[in-house]
């Protein structure tokens, strides 16, 4: 059996009918999806948004991000009016209780990195300087 006969008897006709209509249909949904990515995306920039933008009022009128921002120097900024209350050097169990008191976020981490960028330099057994 060779021809149409062959393409009749083995459900040939639903088969090639029905291929191109599953292709279309998957291609449909993908481009429905890849339509609405873009909402999204704005919830995830409206996150980033509101990390950056509120600040808090705390006690001795400094304003302090909720998080402090990516960018090493302007975070440095900020801690400069804490390390300015402290007598040089200073020890860092110093900076880490006023900066509890005064609610700085993630203040460990911070110093962290204060010290890796060179901004904290250790002047001696426990002691540091801050690098103007």
């Amino acid at each position: 059996m060779y021809g149409l006969e062959a393409i009749s008897a083995h459900n040939g006709w639903a088969m090639a009918i029905i291929g191109p209509l599953i292709v279309m249909s998957g291609l449909t949904i993908l481009s429905i999806i890849i339509s609405q990515l873009h909402k999204l995306v704005a919830i995830f920039d409206k996150k980033a948004e509101q990390t950056t933008e509120p600040l808090v009022e705390i006690k001795d009128e400094i304003s302090v991000p909720k998080i402090l921002p990516n960018d090493i120097l302007e975070t440095a900024k900020i801690y400069q009016m804490l390390i300015e209350k402290l007598e040089q050097p200073f020890e860092l169990s110093d900076l880490y209780q006023i900066a509890e008191q005064n609610s700085f976020p993630h203040p460990i981490l911070t110093v962290s990195r204060l010290r890796d960028a060179g901004i904290l330099i250790r002047e001696g057994e426990g002691l540091f300087i801050w690098n103007r």
